[in-house]
């Protein structure tokens, strides 16, 4: 009994991998460049897109998944759902309130619990002249 086995082996040429290096080398250029420039709210985007980019080029020519369909499908599954939980936690971000020292209603105390205008022991952060109290 013979078996025939077609596979599409798919063979890249050295051309191909050099320019995909060579896009990779312009995009870490452009990664560098980027990073000098304030886009404000925007630096994150910015910054996730060329990643983006160079990541697609890696996945896609050195991990071969532009032949192999099932990966890819996966691979691309993936990638849709960190970009839901990255979304959900730049929405969360972006809701929440800058916390600085003028918008605290009481002063900040040296420890955590520690009562306000007597001085703290660094090792116990009890109050000087308090030993802690041991559990019976």
């Amino acid at each position: 009994m013979e078996h025939t086995h077609e596979h599409d082996h798919h063979i890249t040429g050295p051309k191909t991998y050099l320019a995909v290096i060579g896009a990779l080398l312009v995009l870490t250029i452009i990664t560098v460049w980027v990073a000098q420039f304030d886009f404000g709210a925007a630096n994150t985007v910015v910054a996730l897109l060329v990643a983006s980019f160079k990541g697609a080029l890696v996945a896609l020519y050195f991990m071969h998944l532009r032949h192999d369909k099932f990966n890819a499908v996966i691979f691309v599954g993936g990638l849709l759902f960190l970009g839901v939980f990255l979304i959900f936690s730049l929405f969360d971000i972006s809701t929440r309130q800058t916390v600085l020292p003028s918008n605290l209603k009481e002063p900040v105390q040296a420890f955590p619990g520690a009562p306000l205008g007597k001085p703290v022991q660094p090792s116990t952060g009890m109050p000087k002249g308090q030993a802690p109290s041991m559990p019976q």
